[in-house]
């Protein structure tokens, strides 16, 4: 099975069409903001002693506005965004009044009043009809009906765009709130799933490995030679069986957020012995050398064993499993200047193809789907290899030449 990256959707970034929707709005519902403050500085009561700056002002404001088209859509999915987009305009509204002259104390209330009940109210329809009935109320309440200038019948139109303004993007965070909230939740039942899971199929395993290897030993009686072949098979099934849920359920933990870093101490000479001798025996093609390279003393690191033992094994198995024969060299390397440590996986196998290189570390790829049917494996090596890097802070690059093999290099800090 090849994957396909096209095939894939993130659930947990909105797509394209949802980016350009939600900037396209906003631009759009500010366009009245700005409009609306710009003519109550243009209409004020009395002239400013510094008018060309204040004309500037409205100016420069008006083109922040223009500016956003220019701006990243994914940047509109940022509530830090949001938050100082609203910030400016609650400045430049307020300011608009004060500059224009002609508001009095019973619209500055009504004003600070309408936001306040905007983000209280979570009904898009009860916040629309308060945007258009707060004006009706207040005119009939406080407007001069005497006064026809224009500036004047403009605190009416002030007060259904801050209506709207304001409860659109209470909305946009509560709906974000909501999104985030609902996330969470199927993280944890997710994470729950995922224990169960990781109880309900390894404990089974465990026993079938247990009596398998209480067979092959004769503890539970004599076995003949047939009988001692047959459990052989047992056992290997079973470890493949336990390498593939193994595997299902770091990747799960990945997707989930489940996993977690474990930082420790680690004297990399004595992880790296007990690791060759977990590698030693997984090569059963005489025709494959493991060779090692790194010093007999190394010190004492701070990283997660657990997950450098996975990213590592990875590498390990995978190099083994492309290469017919030659040699697989695994180095180890500790520079304390640049506290990190680096390791080095290379081998001499079929290699990778040059175009397939960018796609090694994604979900479900395999180097060749006609070799990769007789070997074992769901083609998620490599992305937990990638995850776990990153998740303890380090990175991993591969090169690889067709034919002549593939090298893998990660780095890790060291504290």
């Amino acid at each position: 099975m090849r994957y396909d990256r096209k095939r894939e959707l993130p659930t947990a970034v909105p797509d394209k069409t949802t980016f350009l929707r939600s900037k396209s709005t906003v631009i759009l519902i500010r366009w009245p903001v700005v409009l609306i403050s710009c003519s109550l500085v243009v209409f004020r009561a009395t002239p400013t002693q510094l008018s060309f700056f204040v004309e500037l002002a409205v100016a420069l404001y008006a083109l922040s506005n223009i500016s956003l088209y220019f701006f990243d859509d994914s940047r509109f999915h940022e509530l830090q965004f949001i938050f100082w987009l609203i910030a400016l305009d609650t400045v430049v509204l307020t300011a608009s009044l004060m500059v224009n002259g002609r508001a009095e104390t019973n619209l500055y209330l009504a004003y600070f009043l309408l936001i306040i009940v905007c983000a209280i109210f979570e009904n898009p329809r009860v916040i629309a009809v308060i945007s258009l009935a707060v004006p009706f109320i207040y005119a009939a309440l406080f407007f001069d009906k005497t006064d026809h200038n224009f500036a004047s019948y403009l605190q009416l139109v002030f007060l259904i765009i801050v209506g709207f303004f304001y409860g659109h993007f209470a909305q946009l965070v509560r709906s974000e709130r909501q999104l985030t909230e609902k996330a969470e939740q199927r993280n944890k039942a997710k994470t729950e799933l995922l224990n169960i899971l990781s109880h309900e199929l390894k404990t089974p395993l465990t026993v079938i490995a247990s009596y398998s290897q209480a067979l092959k030993s004769s503890a539970l009686g004599e076995i003949n030679r047939d009988q001692e072949r047959a459990v052989i098979k047992i056992l290997q099934q079973t470890e493949h069986l336990e390498n593939i849920v193994n595997v299902i359920l770091e990747s799960a933990s990945v997707e989930t957020g489940a996993v977690t870093v474990r930082r420790e101490e680690l004297v990399l000479s004595e992880f790296l012995d007990e690791l060759r001798q977990n590698c030693e025996g997984t090569v059963v093609n005489s025709r494959i050398a493991l060779k090692w390279d790194y010093p007999v003393s190394m010190p004492v690191v701070i990283s997660d064993p657990g997950k450098l033992k996975i990213i590592l094994l990875n590498l390990v198995n995978n190099a083994i499993k492309f290469t017919d024969e030659g040699e697989v060299c695994i180095s180890a390397r500790h520079q304390s200047e640049q506290r990190k440590m680096v390791f080095d996986v290379k081998d001499t196998g079929i290699g990778i193809a040059p175009d397939q290189l960018p796609f090694v570390f994604d979900k479900f790829w395999q180097v060749d789907s006609g070799r990769t049917r007789t070997q074992s494996g769901i083609g998620m090596g490599l992305y937990i290899v990638k995850a776990f890097t990153d998740l303890l802070g380090g990175s991993v690059r591969v090169n690889s030449v067709l034919g002549k093999g593939t090298r893998f290099i990660v780095e890790l800090p060291t504290a």
